[in-house]
């Protein structure tokens, strides 16, 4: 095996390409005829005009098809190649805006059409030491072909680590310039396909009858959700009474531990929607190991990882324990997954705000904060 696949296998297929964006916009581009369940969506063009809804799609023997001609499920896959189009460009932009503006900054004057600077030449790199080297080497030599050494791979992954330490250096000066105001990315995010949810009885924060409805689909142990978790009580507090937040549990295995954990959740809400909150937040901190037991007898195990989770939340246990071994439960649990799938779900977290599906959840807060101000400059405008 060549150091450089030994160094892919290390990294797990990490790309070694552009600090931003770049090589994946590259990525995107070649495979945007492939499916992704976790998959994201995107604005296809630099002034947005191709996100619209009703944007001409073809022509077929003299009619235009649109969007909305089309089945929910082209809809929504068409979306989501559209929005991982738009990230991709976005963080092209992101990356050339920064260029312009560190340029501005070292007084480099940039004419239009003319060339700008390379970040390499704005940037001064951090060198990456050998001690950090050698201790990724080790936390990660697990996964290499026996034998191989650290010398065999050195070059490799000091390019490799110089790459990851260079994008976190980007990424902190656009963090910088956008925080003080000096660079927008204007691309027009894509807009998604209007859904219908029915979310009677499902559980909510915020204000009941607000105008904007921010829905999240999660899965207990699923580690993108546990992630997107924080921020999203940021964004809770953040907006308040302006939105209704709700949570509808979406079990990626009905059958196991996150299946559980649902069912005790909706088990949870039946005694309050405090109570409810309060077994989310537990079963967000269900060791993770737990989905997989030792014991054959994992219907046990899992009853039992949920019940401990109820009463870390202070959940009346009894009327609780009886409630997730019910087929009331099940259907539940069942019929929102059915509804969430409906609208073109396939994975977890996914996110709608007053019935549009959101690319992803680092796009949540800026998609809040559009619909209001939509809906401020015309409240009378429907979706």
């Amino acid at each position: 095996m060549s150091n450089a696949k030994v160094v892919g296998v290390l990294l797990g297929g990490v790309c070694l390409g552009a600090a931003v964006g770049v090589a994946v916009t590259t990525t995107v581009l070649k495979n945007n005829s492939s499916k992704s369940a976790a998959s994201t969506g995107g604005s296809c063009s630099v002034d947005g005009a191709a996100s619209g809804v009703h944007a001409a799609l073809f022509e077929v023997d003299g009619k235009v098809f649109n969007r909305e001609d089309l089945p929910s499920e082209l809809q929504d896959q068409l979306f989501q190649m559209q929005n991982q189009l738009h990230d991709a460009s976005a963080n092209m932009v992101r990356e050339v805006a920064l260029r312009v503006a560190l340029a501005n900054d070292k007084k480099i004057k940039i004419a239009a059409g003319s060339d700008i600077p390379e970040l390499k030449t704005l940037i001064q790199p951090k060198a990456v030491s050998e001690a950090d080297m050698r201790a990724f080497f080790e936390a990660n030599k697990g996964g290499l072909p026996p034998g191989t050494t650290f010398e065999q791979i050195r070059p490799q992954l000091e390019q490799f680590m110089q790459g990851q330490q260079q994008s976190e250096q980007i990424r902190a000066e656009v963090a910088k310039f956008e925080e003080k105001g000096r660079l927008k990315v204007l691309l027009k995010a894509p807009v998604a396909p209007l859904v219908n949810l029915d979310l009677t009885g499902l559980p909510f924060k915020g204000a009941d009858k607000a105008q904007v409805v921010v829905v999240e689909a999660s899965d207990y142990l699923c580690t993108h959700c546990r992630s997107a978790n924080i921020e999203v009580d940021k964004i809770i507090e953040q907006y308040g009474s302006k939105i209704k937040f709700v949570q509808a549990n979406f079990a990626l295995r009905p059958d196991g531990l996150s299946g559980y954990l649902a069912r005790g959740a909706w088990c949870a809400g039946k005694q309050g929607n405090d109570q409810f909150w309060k077994f989310h937040n537990k079963a967000f901190a269900v060791p993770l190991q737990a989905a997989n037991p030792v014991s054959p007898n994992t219907e046990k195990e899992f009853t039992s990882t949920t019940i401990q989770a109820a009463q870390d939340a202070g959940i009346e246990v009894k009327d609780f324990e009886k409630c997730i071994a019910s087929e009331e439960s099940k259907k539940a649990i069942k019929d929102t997954s059915t509804m969430l799938s409906t609208a073109g779900v396939t994975g977890t977290p996914t996110f709608f705000v007053n019935n549009r599906k959101v690319g992803s959840a680092a796009q949540l807060g800026s998609a809040i904060a559009v619909e209001l101000e939509r809906l401020s400059s015309n409240p009378s405008k429907a979706n």
